[in-house]
Parts: structure tokens; C-alpha cells; sequence
């Protein structure tokens, strides 16, 4: 299967490369170059990668994240995931193969957080709200889930990814995936904040 990732340097864009290289595709990548993390750096060597400037091939499927701006796209790929993190840019897949997931909070390592809180849904959130922590998703949890959409050949045109901890009413089902094993976030945290003073 061959992917494109844009962009590819984004925190959730490195997660998302790693997992599909781990599961042997072939992923190419556009840099945002607003974005400066340096986790690109990690799977640079990968021969399953490489770093693009523009779309040149036709791909299976195309993600992008956060909806980075791609002229002719839609005639490049046979389908599109949008992984929108922040609600306020309202995604909207205006294309019979595309589907926008919404996962206003997720959490992972490569994100912005610093001691007193941590960037979730495009804002900062001091980890002393309430709150927060029941809707935090970690992002290898919600890849596993991901990983299993990717293969699938329809998906509804929205998809609200929620924690099993953040109890909300009035939700169509087809629009809606709950995640029933997110681990403790409290624990994530700490695995985040230790990889971002090593890493970042």
C-alpha cells in the first residue's frame, strides 16, 4: 500500500508515519515547513520513506492532517483521511472517498505541553481543569483503531473519535467511535514529558 502523509512533521504526522512503516507500507511525506519538531529525523533512514515537495505519484490512500492545503489532491489518491486535532478549522470532505475524523484530543509524545499544561483542541490547558483527562485520547490508542479505517473501503463522512471516559448523549453511532481501552492518561503524561525532554 502506498500513503502520503501530510505533513508528515506535524506530532500526530510522526506517529502516524511510524505506525504505517512498523506495518511495512510504503509512506512518503510533505513537510510543513511552519512546523519545526525534528521528528521527521526518527524515520528518515527508513528506505519505506521518503520526503516529497510535491504530489508526483498516485497513492492509495492520501492523510492529512489538520487540512494542510494540497492542489490536486483528489485526482492522486483513491481515498483521503482528514485527522482533524483542532475544531475550529471545520474539515469538511467534500469528496465521495474522503472522511474527516475528528480527534480534538489526542495526546502523544511530540505534542506542546511544558509543566504547567498542554496544547489539546488548540488551546492550552493547564492540567489542573477538570476535565480534560477524560476526553484524552493517546495516540497510539487511537492508532490502533485508525489502522484498522485505513483498510476499510466506506467510512462515514465524519468520524468523532471519543475516550469511553467522556460520556456524551444525543450522538449518532454511525458518526461516533468510542475507544474502550485508553490507557491511564496520567501515565501517558509522564511517557510524553519524558520523551519531549529527550527528544525534542
Amino acid at each position: 500500500m502506498r500513503i502520503l502523509v501530510i505533513p508528515h512533521n506535524h506530532w500526530v504526522g510522526y506517529h502516524v508515519v511510524t505506525r504505517l512503516l512498523d506495518e511495512g507500507c510504503q509512506v512518503d511525506g510533505i513537510r510543513d515547513t511552519r512546523i519545526d519538531t525534528g521528528l521527521e529525523d526518527f524515520f528518515g533512514r527508513n528506505s519505506h520513506f521518503k520526503e516529497i515537495d510535491q504530489i508526483a505519484n498516485h497513492y492509495d490512500l492520501v492523510i492529512i492532517i489538520d487540512g494542510s492545503e494540497i492542489k490536486n489532491i483528489k485526482q492522486s489518491a483513491e481515498k483521503i483521511l482528514y485527522i482533524q486535532t483542532d475544531s475550529s478549522l471545520k474539515i469538511v470532505s467534500d469528496n465521495a472517498d474522503s472522511s474527516v475524523i475528528s480527534a480534538p484530543y489526542l495526546i502523544g509524545e511530540g505534542m506542546e505541553i511544558d509543566e504547567a499544561g498542554l496544547v489539546m483542541d488548540g488551546t492550552h490547558i493547564p492540567y489542573a481543569d477538570k476535565g480534560w483527562e477524560d476526553k484524552a485520547i493517546y495516540i497510539k490508542d487511537f492508532l490502533n483503531v485508525f489502522m484498522q479505517w485505513i483498510q476499510m473501503t466506506h467510512l462515514p463522512k465524519l468520524i468523532e473519535v471519543t475516550s469511553v471516559n467522556n460520556n456524551l448523549t444525543n450522538t449518532k453511532v454511525e458518526k461516533k467511535q468510542v475507544l474502550l481501552e485508553n490507557r491511564n492518561i496520567k501515565e501517558a503524561i509522564k511517557t510524553i514529558k519524558k520523551f519531549n525532554k529527550r527528544f525534542l
